[in-house]
C-alpha cells in the first residue's frame, strides 16, 4: 500500500511539473500577442532613414527597456524609427527601412518562437541592416550570443547571415551595450 502510494505522489507531482511548464510557455505566448502598439520616435534634425524597433516584452519589462533604448539611440542617430510591439500592424510591414532590429528575452538559450517567426517572415529591402537582440539574466556569456546565433541562424530567411546580434543582461550597462549595438547597425 505504502508502495502504490509513493507512485501515486511521483504521478501527481510529475504531473503539476508539466501543467506548469505549459502554463508557462502559453503565458509567455500570450505576452507576445498583447504587444500590438507602436509609436514613432522624430529626430531633432533632418532623417538619416527609417528603423523599425520590434520587440517581444517577455515577462519582465526588461526586452521592452532594451527596445526602447535601442530606439532612442536610433532616434539620436537621426533615423524616424518605428517602435512596435511584434505582433502590432507597424510590425508587419517591413518595406522602406534602412534598419530593422527584433529582439526579445532569451528563454533556454534560444529568442522567443514570437521572435523567431518574425525573424522567419522577415524579407528586408536589399541594403537594410538587420539586428538581433537578446535580453536575460545576468551578464552576457559567448554560449549566450552563440545561442542566439544559431537560432537565427536555422531560420529559412537568409537574409540574415550579416545580422547584428547582441545579447543584453539585466545587470549589465543597458546604456553602453544599447549604444554599441546600435554604433555596429549605423556604420
Amino acid at each position: 500500500m505504502r508502495k502504490f502510494i509513493k507512485i501515486i505522489l511521483a504521478i501527481v507531482i510529475a504531473l503539476v511539473i508539466i501543467f506548469a511548464v505549459f502554463a508557462a510557455l502559453f503565458f509567455l505566448d500570450l505576452s507576445a500577442y498583447t504587444m500590438t502598439s507602436s509609436q514613432i520616435l522624430t529626430p531633432t534634425g533632418t532623417s538619416v532613414g527609417k528603423a523599425l524597433v520590434v520587440y517581444d516584452p517577455g515577462l519582465s519589462a526588461n526586452s521592452k527597456n532594451v527596445a526602447e533604448k535601442v530606439a532612442s539611440d536610433l532616434q539620436t542617430q537621426n533615423y524616424t524609427v518605428t517602435l512596435a510591439g511584434i505582433k502590432s500592424s507597424s510590425a508587419a510591414t517591413t518595406t522602406g527601412y534602412t534598419i530593422i532590429v527584433a529582439g526579445g528575452p532569451i528563454y533556454a538559450g534560444s529568442p522567443t518562437s514570437s521572435v523567431k517567426d518574425f525573424l522567419n517572415n522577415l524579407k528586408p529591402d536589399a541594403g537594410t541592416k538587420v539586428g538581433v537582440f537578446g535580453s536575460g539574466q545576468g551578464s552576457t556569456t559567448l554560449e549566450d550570443v552563440a545561442g542566439i546565433k544559431d537560432a537565427v541562424t536555422a531560420l529559412k530567411s537568409g537574409d540574415l547571415q550579416n545580422a547584428v546580434i547582441v545579447k543584453i543582461g539585466e545587470k549589465e550597462d543597458l546604456n553602453a551595450r544599447a549604444q554599441d549595438f546600435v554604433n555596429q547597425l549605423v556604420q
